[in-house]
C-alpha cells in the first residue's frame, strides 16, 4: 500500500495538480487551484499522490484535518484505502468535506460507519453569465437600478480594463486602503487580504483573468476569476469601494462581459452560512446550487 506524503500547497505544485483537475468533471470550487492557493495562507493546504489520484488535505489551527474525495482517473477506492491507513497512523478521525452526491456511494461503501451531512452553509451559488450580464427583467429590477445609478452618476468618468502587471500594484494598493479602512476588520479579512495579494503577484502563472473599474482613475472596484472547465467558471474575489454605490454591480457585469462571456455559468462560491452574505448571492439569483456533503 502506497505510504502517503503530504506536501504542502505552493505555486509550483499548479503544474503536478492541473493535470489531475483536468481528469474530473467536478462543479465544487474548493479544489480549483486558485482557492487552494489563496487560502493556503488562511490554514494548512497540502496533497499527496495515491494510485495515481490527488488526495488534498485541509487542516484549521489546533483541528484535525479534513479530506476532500481522490481526484484523476487513477484507483480512487485502493486511495481512500491507503488514506484510512494514513489518518490511523496519525491518530486522527476520518473526516471528508465538500463532497459532491457522487462522490457518496463509493465512501458510504467502503466507509459504512461514516455519517453523511449535508452542508448547506457550503453549498456554491451557480449563476447564468448571459443574465448577470444583461440584468433584464424584474428578479433583476434592484441590481439593474444600481447598476444604472452608477452609469448615470459617473457618465463619462469611468472605464474598465484587464488585470495586468501594470495595474496590479495599484490594485493591491487599494485593497489594502479598504481594509485598513473597514469597520471591522477580522483575522479572515486580514488573510483574505494577504492571498488576495500573493495570488496577484502570481496573476499570470495562476492563469487567472480578471479586470478593474476606475472612478476618474481611482480604483472603484475590481475582481479575478478563473475557468473551470469549457462551461464554468469560478469568481475568487471580488472588492468595492464602499462609498461607490453600484460598484459592485458594475465589476461583476464588465467583468463577465469581458472575460468570460464565452461561458455559460459562474460559480461564486459559498455563503459560509452568513447571512448577509447569503442575501447578497441570492439577490443575483443563482440558477442551481452545487450541492456539498460531509462524512465524519
Amino acid at each position: 500500500m502506497n505510504t502517503l506524503e503530504f506536501m504542502p500547497i505552493t505555486l509550483e505544485s499548479r503544474a503536478v495538480i492541473m493535470p489531475f483537475l483536468a481528469q474530473e468533471e467536478f462543479a465544487i470550487s474548493d479544489i480549483i487551484f486558485g482557492n487552494l492557493y489563496i487560502w493556503r495562507v488562511a490554514r494548512e493546504i497540502s496533497y499527496a499522490i495515491s494510485y495515481d489520484t490527488l488526495l488534498l488535505q485541509t487542516k484549521y489551527a489546533n483541528k484535525d484535518p479534513y479530506f476532500f474525495f481522490p481526484i484523476g482517473a487513477g484507483d480512487k477506492a485502493q486511495a481512500l484505502k491507503a488514506l484510512e491507513s494514513y489518518v490511523k497512523e496519525q491518530g486522527f478521525v476520518l473526516h471528508f468535506e465538500s463532497l459532491e452526491s457522487k462522490n457518496l456511494p463509493l465512501l458510504q461503501r467502503l466507509f459504512p460507519n461514516l455519517k453523511t451531512m449535508a452542508r448547506q452553509e457550503r453549498f456554491d451559488y451557480v449563476y447564468s453569465i448571459s443574465e448577470l450580464i444583461a440584468l433584464s427583467g424584474r428578479k433583476y429590477h434592484k441590481k439593474k437600478n444600481h447598476l444604472n445609478q452608477f452609469l448615470q452618476t459617473y457618465s463619462g468618468q469611468w472605464h474598465y480594463e484587464p488585470i495586468s502587471q501594470q495595474n496590479i500594484p495599484a490594485i493591491i494598493t487599494a485593497a489594502n486602503q479598504w481594509l485598513a479602512t473597514h469597520p471591522a476588520p477580522t483575522k479572515d479579512l486580514q488573510l483574505e487580504n494577504q492571498g488576495i495579494q500573493e495570488a496577484l503577484q502570481a496573476y499570470v502563472s495562476l492563469d487567472l483573468r480578471g479586470g478593474v473599474v476606475y472612478v476618474n482613475d481611482e480604483i472603484a472596484a475590481f475582481s479575478f476569476g478563473e475557468v473551470m472547465n469549457d462551461k464554468m467558471v469560478v469568481i475568487h474575489i471580488e472588492k468595492a469601494a464602499p462609498h461607490i454605490t453600484g460598484a459592485y454591480q458594475i465589476i461583476n457585469q464588465q467583468l463577465l462581459a469581458n472575460a468570460f462571456s464565452a461561458f455559460v455559468y459562474a460559480n461564486r462560491e459559498e455563503d459560509l452560512g452568513i447571512e448577509g452574505l447569503r442575501r447578497a448571492k441570492k439577490s443575483y439569483n443563482p440558477v442551481f446550487m452545487v450541492e456539498k456533503y460531509a462524512m465524519l
